[in-house]
C-alpha cells in the first residue's frame, strides 16, 4: 500500500471520527449521552469539541494534495 493510499484511508477514518464527535456534542449537552473524554484542566465539553476539531485537522491533512 502506497503512502498516498494510506493517507487517504487515514483521512476517511478521521472524517468518521469527526462525525461521531460532532454528533456526540449536542447529545452530551442535552444529557442524552455522557461526556467520556477528559483532558486534565479542560471542561468535558471543550475536550469533546477539541477531539472533533482535531479529527477534522487530521482529515484535512489526509486529503491534502490528493
Amino acid at each position: 500500500m502506497g503512502r498516498a493510499k494510506l493517507r487517504g484511508r487515514l483521512g476517511w477514518i478521521a472524517v468518521l471520527c469527526a462525525v461521531v464527535f460532532a454528533v456526540w456534542l449536542p447529545l452530551g449537552i442535552l444529557d442524552l449521552v455522557p461526556f467520556v473524554f477528559e483532558i486534565p484542566g479542560e471542561t468535558l465539553l471543550r475536550s469533546h469539541a477539541g477531539l472533533a476539531v482535531g479529527s477534522l485537522m487530521v482529515a484535512a491533512w489526509g486529503f491534502w494534495e490528493k
